[in-house]
């Protein structure tokens, strides 16, 4: 009796040790969800992705955003997020501050934090998906991401006040671009000069995730960036020519000067669909990549959890060095 009691005893350990593996493994996002803070604004908390939370500091109508549970349409894990902008949504800050109402714009937008501080490397990864319908609002620019300053230098563009970003990935003439915003000028009269890499087209990127990463090496002063696991971008010079108190990363559908574009469509903006997924940020690109596209839950690792000791399973294939 002693000899089964030892044995079951046996069993139930090595029963809890796969459960606390399993539990260390489990997919980042499935343990995020949405929320809103004190002052009634709406966000999503994510773990283990380099961010706490998400944050809309403006507003948005119930269509504009969607956090969906399916694992069959997720880039990774079991979640992934549906943005929605119409003709027609644009929103302000509570304090009146700012209005994209006022200033030619309509967004849904989500803020990260932590911001990021001005050294070393600052990696930036999500997977984007057009819905099939996308329509491309050249000559309005929209802009899926985007790498903003806080306490950075400021200007006008097209007449309205500006607060230039570093970095947009914007979808005009067909295709994704990489733009870097390479400012020059004084701090409070900033010259905002767009440069453009290509990454890929849209109509590529229509209801197939596409996987966008990029780093802003601030000590080696250079850019690169990356589409589908293919470097699209080099760039050897500095991310900044003022420096900010900080950056932050902030998703969703945002659009700038629509007046453009309504000006050619019947005074109309078109409604827009986009999907992400996996949103996430390191001190390297490995760390960002990896995170992403290791498939730590293959039927070849659960067969192995079952014939060896998961310590060692875990030591082997958890990528403990990113």
């Amino acid at each position: 009796m002693s000899v089964l009691k030892d044995h079951n005893k046996i069993r139930s350990y090595l029963g809890m040790k796969k459960l606390l593996i399993l539990l260390l493994l489990v997919p980042t996002l499935a343990m995020s969800g949405t929320f809103k803070n004190d002052e009634g604004k709406f966000g999503l908390k994510t773990k283990k992705s380099g961010f706490k939370f998400h944050l809309n500091f403006m507003d948005h109508n119930d269509h504009n955003f969607q956090y969906i549970k399916d694992k069959t349409k997720a880039r990774a894990g079991k979640y992934f997020q549906r943005f929605e902008l119409r003709d027609g949504d644009c929103f302000g800050d509570d304090d009146g501050g700012w209005s994209d109402c006022d200033t030619d714009r309509e967004r849904v937008e989500f803020s990260t934090r932590p911001r990021q501080p001005i050294k070393k490397n600052q990696c930036y990864g999500y997977s984007l998906m057009l819905s099939k319908d996308f329509i491309d609002t050249h000559p309005t620019s929209t802009t899926l991401g985007q790498v903003h300053q806080h306490g950075g230098p400021t200007g006008t563009a097209g007449g309205l006040a500006s607060f230039p970003p570093l970095i947009q990935t914007d979808a005009h003439e067909g295709y994704l671009y990489f733009n870097w915003h390479e400012l020059s000028g004084s701090a409070t009269n900033v010259i905002d000069e767009s440069i453009y890499y290509k990454l890929k087209s849209l109509e590529d990127m229509k209801e197939v995730w596409t996987d966008i990463s990029f780093c802003l090496d601030f000590k080696n002063k250079r850019m690169d960036a990356w589409v589908d696991g293919i470097k699209k971008v080099e760039i050897l010079k500095s991310p900044i020519f003022f420096k900010p108190k900080a950056i932050y990363f902030k998703h969703g559908i945002y659009r700038s000067f629509i007046s453009k574009y309504k000006a050619r469509n019947n005074g109309k903006m078109p409604t827009q669909v986009v999907f992400y997924d996996e949103v996430r940020r390191g001190k390297s690109i490995k760390k960002v990549v990896e995170m992403v596209t290791k498939n730590l839950f293959s039927g070849s690792f659960m067969d192995m959890l079952d014939s060896k000791d998961p310590l060692i399973i875990l030591a082997d294939n958890f990528p403990w060095s990113m």
